[in-house]
């Protein structure tokens, strides 16, 4: 079979913990890749997924990429990193247990970086005593809670005794068949790059999904940020030779004389660097997630997913009024807000594919911690972070509400001279402004809205100043 003749589409497979979602993975594989099922050392010793796997199976006129993901709470990050480079995605769930928070907190992650497309699967029937029909009605409306509707389409599986298997691959193909997918092949090459190896004589090996662009044998790339480059001598897609590649393949790249010990996961393949920025302060539009109970605070530490890596940064919302960025708290009831974004280190961003996820992975695993997802408006360096105000409160009381030459308030001012420059200054309702100074001792006059108002003594009196300043990282 030459696969390289099949139309490449990549599903994402998500789930629970325990869900069974890798014995899902293990039925419908046909080709493993390089990074295949449970491949990492650690995985087989621990007993979990603990990193992404890629494996194949032929649908059609498709060669379908699965793409498999940790579903453990703490290795959430890593699931994340997969949602850049799927088309459509599977949710498996443990019909014994119904939907649980990482079940929870994956739909809302793949909700939130624009895939339209999934199916949702019901495994371990083989375990379960209730009625079935009652289970799918169940999970029919618990999808009628997001985005995806309870017309969800819904299987159900037996990994254990691989039942239910053919019925699911008519479901995925029907689901491929009505995706709207529109590869990008002209332009700069892109390539995310998601496990990197040496083969003894061989060298070094990269592996990953093409973005955008075409790769060709012999073609230089440059491995960003680390500013390392080499010829590609093989490309291979699930164990075949090919000489070409394009956006969609997962290929497996050996490169010449490239030091594979400086790769990490998070870096990029490409042959034009021009189209990237290392940065670590942007501003940004955030498209919050409604589900996501906590307040963003300004300064609130936030874990953004950008492509393959995750980094921590502080997140500073803020709203604009007269073009002045002012500071706020964000909740999960606005439509969105805009913030200034500042991460511990300076990471890769494509200036044209930069959209990220946000989370709160310092949050209890047992609460939604995805806040919601980003795109970047505008780059900044630490020589021009942007001016922001923020509101300086100054509340003094009245003393005297009924004096001859007006209200008499305290506390605004220290002294005379203080008062004198507050004077004109506008206050929160019931009060308007300060009219005058009164006496030596920093006391005022100020005006009310309408003579209507019972004004007593002791009631507070507000002054909100806006005072301007600059980030600075903590």
């Amino acid at each position: 079979m030459e696969i390289e003749k099949q139309i490449p589409v990549h599903v994402g497979l998500f789930g629970h913990i325990d869900s069974g979602k890798t014995a899902v993975v293990e039925q419908l594989s046909e080709i493993i890749s390089t990074a295949g099922i449970d491949a990492h050392p650690q995985s087989k010793e621990r007993g979990i997924t603990i990193d992404l796997g890629f494996t194949s199976f032929v649908l059609d006129k498709y060669l379908v990429t699965l793409v498999d993901g940790p579903g453990h709470a703490d290795l959430i990050k890593i699931s994340a990193s997969s949602v850049e480079i799927i088309d459509c995605a599977l949710i498996v769930i443990d019909i014994n247990k119904g939907p649980q928070i990482q079940t929870g907190e994956h739909i809302i992650m793949i909700e939130a970086l624009d895939i339209k497309n999934i199916i949702v699967i019901l495994n371990k029937i083989d375990l379960y005593r209730g009625k079935i029909e009652e289970e799918i009605e169940k999970t029919k409306n618990f999808f009628a809670t997001t985005s995806f509707g309870s017309e969800v389409p819904i299987f159900t599986v037996s990994a254990k005794e691989k039942r239910g298997f053919e019925e699911l691959k008519e479901g995925i193909l029907r689901i491929i068949n009505n995706l709207e997918i529109k590869r990008e092949l002209e332009g700069s090459l892109i390539i995310p790059i998601d496990h990197h190896f040496l083969i003894k004589g061989r060298g070094a090996i990269i592996t990953g999904t093409i973005l955008k662009g075409k790769l060709n044998l012999g073609q230089n790339l440059e491995i960003l940020p680390i500013n390392a480059s080499g010829r590609v001598k093989n490309i291979e897609t699930f164990h075949q030779n090919i000489k070409s590649a394009k956006a969609g393949d997962r290929v497996g790249i050996n490169i010449k004389n490239l030091d594979v010990k400086k790769i990490y996961r998070g870096c990029i393949a490409t042959n034009d660097k021009s189209k990237f920025n290392l940065c670590e302060i942007f501003e940004i539009e955030v498209k919050n997630n409604k589900l996501f109970k906590p307040d963003t605070r300004f300064g609130t530490q936030v874990h953004v997913t950008i492509g393959m890596l995750t980094v921590v940064g502080r997140i500073y919302p803020f709203y604009e009024l007269d073009g002045k960025r002012i500071q706020m708290t964000a909740s999960n009831e606005s439509e969105g807000f805009k913030a200034i974004l500042w991460l511990n280190e300076r990471v890769l961003l494509h200036r044209e594919k930069n959209l990220m996820l946000l989370s709160r992975l310092d949050l209890p695993p047992t609460t939604l911690r995805i806040l919601g997802s980003a795109k970047i408006t505008k780059f900044y360096d630490k020589e021009n972070v942007p001016l922001l105000y923020k509101y300086k409160v100054k509340k003094g009381r009245i003393k005297n509400p009924d004096h001859p030459q007006g209200i008499i308030c305290t506390g605004l001012s220290q002294s005379a001279i203080g008062a004198k420059k507050m004077v004109g200054k506008k206050l929160e309702p019931p009060f308007t402004k300060i009219i005058s100074t009164f006496g030596t001792k920093g006391a005022v006059v100020v005006g009310i809205e309408s003579k209507d108002v019972k004004i007593n003594m002791g009631d507070t009196v507000e002054l909100k100043e806006l005072r301007t300043f600059r980030l600075k990282n903590i």
